[in-house]
């Protein structure tokens, strides 16, 4: 299975303790076995509340399995580095799996994008066959 995971993802993690499930935005570029990008999450600890912080993350791709490491700005005051490991599902649309933060705790993860938003290789396809669009 060889997809364009690059795009815009939508998400949800949950905690093992007493912690909400937290809903991110994930920007990915998919860099051809490599992942790079940014998670935009709210800041559960934040007064008032509301904030939201970034993350970025590093990590690749090996047939359906995926794996990327979380990086918060140290900015926010959040050191750990979270490790993601999940499964691409057989239509591209949806990655589930768990994340840790080694030696702290862990819990799952959920992360989907539209059926119907083509990724940035068949976007490439549809102008190379179509032409340019005209406004």
């Amino acid at each position: 299975m060889s997809r364009d995971l690059s795009g815009k993802w939508s998400g949800i993690f949950n905690y093992p303790h007493t912690n909400p499930p937290t809903a991110f935005e994930a920007d990915i570029a998919d860099l051809g076995g490599s992942i790079v990008g940014t998670i935009h999450e709210p800041d559960l600890y934040s007064q008032p509340p509301g904030a939201l912080i970034a993350a970025a993350i590093d990590g690749h791709v090996e047939g359906a399995r995926i794996s990327f490491s979380k990086f918060y700005d140290d900015s926010v005051g959040y050191a750990d580095m979270v490790v993601y490991a999940g499964v691409l599902s057989e239509d591209g649309c949806e990655i589930s799996g768990r994340w840790d933060i080694p030696g702290v705790w862990s819990g799952s993860f959920l992360m989907i994008r539209p059926a119907n938003e083509p990724a940035a290789a068949d976007v490439g396809a549809v102008v190379e066959r179509n032409g340019p669009i005209r406004g």
